[in-house]
């Protein structure tokens, strides 16, 4: 199997997966499980994600990637523009998340590629309300070009698209 395939895996087997009810609190209420009015899908309850971590969420069938900045919440698309792997599982260096595979690096504001600036994710639209983070409608769009140099010095063997 190749890294691809195995990233596709790993993301279709998360998208699948429940969260284990041992990480929400007795006293926690549930998350709502429809969309708000204008469209606004609850990921999380807020006090769950520290400032400078973020996660892999689902919001309308779309895995994106959720970030508790220091000046507030922000969620792109979920696969790295290099190689598919989950930014949401990448570590963040102020506003920008490094992707966990090949440390390219994204800022979560805006989703430029720092790495290669002609390749951007998407972003979404924000909010929190009684503690709960609500991701809502598409802010851009993203490339849909893969593959590439490797931030870490490697290199792919597969040809650009």
């Amino acid at each position: 199997m190749g890294i691809r395939s195995f990233i596709k895996k790993k993301v279709k087997d998360r998208l699948g997966a429940e969260a284990p009810a041992a990480t929400q609190s007795p006293a926690r209420t549930s998350l709502p499980t429809s969309p708000s009015a204008d469209g606004y899908v609850a990921v999380a309850h807020a006090d769950g994600i520290a400032v400078g971590q973020g996660r892999t969420v689902v919001v309308h069938g779309e895995a994106v990637a959720i970030f508790r900045g220091t000046s507030g919440w922000f969620a792109i698309d979920d696969a790295c523009t290099h190689e598919d792997a989950p930014l949401g599982e990448g570590r963040l260096d102020g506003d920008v998340v490094v992707c966990p595979y090949h440390d390219w690096r994204y800022n979560i504001r805006t989703g430029a590629c720092e790495t290669d600036p002609a390749r951007p994710v998407g972003c979404f639209a924000t909010r929190t309300d009684n503690g709960v983070v609500w991701v809502g409608p598409r802010t851009s769009d993203g490339t849909t070009d893969r593959g590439g140099d490797h931030a870490d010095g490697l290199k792919t063997t597969e040809p650009l698209r």
